[in-house]
């Protein structure tokens, strides 16, 4: 059945009928076949939401869209092509066409699809309702599953039965949770949650990579650490991530931010919910990169909690580790104390104060007459000691002469 909700009709926008998305829908229609706008753009839409991804599906088979992109003179990358995905680039931006599926086979990590011209079949396979609407060019919102009540009422559930769709991607239950703290209303689906306690043993044969996406996406959502609250009450993150629980810092933390104006940012985040000493294990498991896994992993390391008494102190913490390190550690050891002032101030500091550059370098040392080896960089870290108890104030002829007197005696 399709149903169009006035109530919700925020489309169509102006990037369907210009831009590259317009140019892209124009291309495959432009000889009578069908395409369809589909997925979060037309959910984020009907809600009035920031458009980030823009996908498009049609009947036509990769072949075909092929065809008639580059009739329009756009580019068309087989990105997915065994998924039925083309990513068509016009005016310099990717937009991805992937051809109407089936699933034919799941295992909980990957399916086998077949091509299909039947939009309902194609929407049954999404994971949640408010996922699996489409629209056309015109605006026109197709519903096969209820999902414009849902998104009207705040409601998050899957298309169909909530066991099935877990079970063919894992990862959905994840996703429940996370589009559950974005979009939802009220309290969560009653088949939703059996499903999701039920298979959660299932989250550890996904990969990190998979595993990292949703978390972090889930830490960051509108509700995240009020979900993750829950979702730790079910005994589900424990199956997966079982260091991530210290629930409490995790929500003075995205208090703070909210409170101060900062983006929420997810390492940071996670880093409040890791055990002491456990970010070696989270960075591992979920598979960060290299600079998110340093940083957690720098950030859980048993440490001396930020010192936020003097304008000093803040300042020599800030050239340890930089405005943005220091920012973390400012936020996750936040002073505990009434007023709030120290913080504050310390904040003031850590976003207004840039971390300074030591006006030394090797090469200075050894315009002095000092041969290469230890005693150069002896002599640095001594002029840099200096210059810290000094306050940072000293430019490079002090930092030079305290140098010259060092390699003279």
């Amino acid at each position: 059945m399709t149903q169009t909700r006035p109530d919700l009709h925020r489309l169509p926008q102006p990037w369907m009928k210009e831009g590259p998305a317009a140019h892209v829908m124009r291309a495959l229609t432009a000889e009578g076949d069908q395409a369809r706008f589909v997925g979060g753009c037309v959910r984020d839409a009907l809600v009035g939401r920031p458009i980030r991804d823009i996908d498009i599906a049609t009947p036509l088979s990769p072949q075909r869209v092929t065809e008639l992109l580059k009739k329009a003179g756009l580019k068309a990358v087989p990105t997915g092509i065994e998924h039925g995905t083309i990513t068509a680039v016009a005016e310099g931006k990717g937009v991805e066409v992937t051809t109407l599926r089936l699933d034919l086979e799941t295992d909980g990590r990957r399916a086998k699809v077949a091509f299909t011209d039947d939009w309902q079949a194609d929407a049954a396979r999404r994971d949640l309702t408010i996922n699996a609407l489409s629209a056309d060019a015109d605006g026109q919102v197709h519903d096969y599953f209820g999902g414009l009540t849902d998104l009207s009422e705040g409601r998050v559930r899957f298309v169909g039965d909530a066991a099935q769709r877990i079970g063919e991607d894992y990862l959905r239950l994840l996703r429940f949770f996370r589009f559950h703290a974005d979009y939802a209303a009220d309290g969560f689906d009653p088949a939703a949650i059996a499903a999701a306690r039920s298979l959660a043993p299932n989250l550890k044969s996904l990969s990190g990579e998979r595993l990292r996406q949703e978390t972090l996406r889930l830490l960051t959502s509108r509700r995240g650490p009020e979900v993750w609250g829950e979702i730790l009450a079910l005994g589900i993150v424990q199956h997966f991530l079982p260091w991530a629980t210290t629930l409490d810092r995790l929500r003075s933390v995205a208090e703070l931010e909210h409170r101060h104006g900062i983006a929420p940012d997810a390492i940071r985040r996670l880093a409040a919910l890791t055990m002491t000493g456990c970010g070696e294990q989270v960075a591992e498991t979920l598979k960060l990169s290299r600079a998110e896994g340093d940083r957690i992993i720098a950030l859980d390391a048993p440490r001396i909690p930020f010192d936020a008494g003097s304008p000093l102190a803040v300042r020599r913490q800030i050239y340890a580790w930089g405005n943005d390190g220091a920012l973390d550690r400012l936020l996750l050891d936040w002073p505990d104390e009434a007023s709030g002032q120290v913080g504050r101030q310390a904040l003031d500091q850590v976003k207004g104060w840039p971390k300074p550059r030591f006006p030394l370098a090797g090469g200075d040392i050894l315009k002095l007459g000092i041969d290469k080896g230890p005693r150069v960089g002896e002599i640095l870290r001594a002029v840099e000691e200096w210059w810290i108890s000094q306050d940072f104030q000293g430019d490079h002829g002090q930092c030079l002469g305290r140098a010259r007197s060092l390699a003279q005696g």
